[in-house]
């Protein structure tokens, strides 16, 4: 049942897909006259290699609906720590201060594995949408002016071809990179004060991921 096998069987990149058996956004109860719903959320494994222990890693935001929020209202938390699987569970051991605990493990053929936790009496359930040997690569993408000149402050955003987000902002080379699963992805981004994206630049634009040598784009900015 266990072993590496079962570890790679079991391996990847999972999203959030309910909060007790409601489909993410998902509300919970409010806390101290706050609302609150939880929107997204993301869990991965890791199997063991040479000098490597098999690693999980998961979290969830909850945005609360105060405009000043209170102190104690909960808004989510993350962990990280080792796991190991047996029994259709999932045993995790906490470098957090979440201690051991399990969660449940779904597998049905034909179907993605599923992985429930339930935490402050909610379960959260997560579906995975990347394998750990799904092909993957690398996309930069360099901001420059009308001059030529690199523009820091961007603001990007990648979708993947399977969901999942990343991003960050250009720093002073303009230029940000970041890697996900193979196929189309869409970028969008947010220029900082001082620049305008031109009528012949398209925001949000797609660019085909590919194993391999990582894909180069430039984009214009106008300086105003």
């Amino acid at each position: 049942m266990g072993g590496r096998a079962a570890e790679e069987r079991i391996s990847g990149v999972y999203v959030l897909e309910r909060v007790d058996g409601a489909l993410v956004p998902a509300p919970l109860a409010p806390q101290q006259g706050c609302s609150r719903t939880v929107r997204s959320g993301t869990f991965s494994l890791t199997a063991r290699g040479p000098d490597v222990l098999p690693m999980y890693d998961w979290s969830f935001a909850i945005d609360a609906g105060c405009q000043s929020v209170p102190p104690g209202v909960f808004q989510g938390t993350d962990d990280v720590g080792t796991w190991h699987f047996g029994s259709a569970q999932l045993a995790f051991n906490s470098m957090k201060a979440h201690g051991a605990y399990t969660a449940a493990l779904e597998e049905i053929s034909g179907s993605p594995p599923v992985v429930t936790i339930v935490y402050l009496e909610n379960s959260y359930r997560f579906k995975r949408i990347m394998r750990w040997d799904d092909p993957q690569g690398v996309v930069y993408v360099k901001f420059v002016d009308q001059f030529g000149q690199p523009v820091a402050g961007v603001v990007l955003t990648f979708t993947f071809a399977n969901g999942l987000k990343g991003g960050g902002t250009t720093p002073d080379t303009g230029e940000f990179g970041t890697g996900g699963v193979v196929g189309e992805c869409k970028i969008d981004f947010a220029p900082p004060a001082g620049y305008q994206v031109p009528a012949s630049q398209a925001n949000p634009f797609s660019v085909t991921v590919v194993e391999g040598p990582a894909l180069r784009v430039q984009v214009s900015l106008t300086k105003t």
